[in-house]
């Protein structure tokens, strides 16, 4: 921990001359303009007191491409609705945009704006919209890791704050860390925020906000959405589809948590160390 801490200062210092987080660093080009979605997967949760219709928006940014600059003339970006997914295109969501949108010349980001119905959605069964990016305009291209987008709309109860126990095991080397009261706090519906991060429960000593990550609670099913570490390192923390899950028990109270997740960036060592931490309730 200590070397990933000075190393992450020296990150801190490039950063005042050129991004080094990780669009700069995977999608940056000194050719074409690179463009994608911000996010990968996304999640909203309702519950029967939503009636009305909410609209949210998933950016679509200006990721890399011609060292760093915006373009001087509009980008169009098409997109479309993948086949497989299970929300009803009309009934449970509408897409407010005919197929594209344009990335005005100068802008960094352009918003796809969804108007979602919480009273369309059963209880406790998740539906998606999956969306693609198409080729863009103005020789623009698309990002491969951003082409693709799983939106998950639910309507479920969430109620996973509290203390708990907690066991992390870092997958690559068996190496196990305990933390015998992790507080789990709510942050909204379905969103929390944890007490640690693998193995580092110290990162606020450095100047981070936070020692925990954020993850969400979407009908028991488990989401971390890619985020720097500590909000604060570039180090990014993230889950995979299947990030894990809420245990109940026979009363149907939360027993135990399980999440798997992720930390990339290190420069020495393992460059990205896989993570299964288990929350047991007290």
């Amino acid at each position: 921990m200590k070397n990933f801490k000075i190393i992450a200062f020296a990150i801190v210092a490039c950063v005042i001359a050129v991004s080094c987080v990780k669009d700069d660093a995977e999608n940056n080009s000194t050719g074409a303009y690179i463009v994608g979605f911000k996010n990968s997967q996304s999640s909203y949760i309702y519950t029967d007191e939503d009636t009305d219709p909410v609209q949210v928006t998933e950016p679509i940014d200006l990721v890399g491409g011609s060292n760093g600059t915006t373009s001087n003339r509009d980008i169009t970006i098409p997109f479309s609705v993948d086949p497989s997914s299970t929300a009803t295109a009309g009934t449970d969501y509408t897409i407010n945009a005919s197929g594209s949108l344009t990335l005005e010349a100068g802008a960094d980001f352009v918003l796809l704006p969804i108007t979602i119905n919480p009273t369309a959605l059963p209880g406790n069964d998740p539906k998606t919209i999956v969306i693609h990016l198409g080729q863009a305009s103005s020789g623009a291209t698309v990002a491969d890791d951003k082409k693709t987008i799983t939106i998950t709309i639910a309507k479920c109860a969430s109620d996973l704050a509290g203390t708990y126990s907690l066991v992390v095991t870092r997958v690559d080397d068996g190496v196990v860390s305990t933390f015998p009261s992790e507080v789990l706090t709510e942050l909204s519906l379905g969103v929390y925020e944890t007490s640690t991060t693998g193995p580092y429960n110290d990162l606020v000593d450095d100047g981070a906000p936070r020692n925990g990550f954020i993850f969400k609670d979407v009908c028991q099913s488990i989401q971390v959405d890619e985020q720097n570490l500590g909000d604060y390192y570039s180090n990014l923390v993230e889950g995979d589809e299947n990030a894990g899950s809420v245990n109940l028990d026979v009363n149907g109270e939360v027993a135990s948590i399980t999440i798997n997740y992720s930390i990339r960036g290190f420069s020495s060592g393992v460059a990205r160390r896989y993570f299964t931490a288990v929350y047991t309730k007290l």
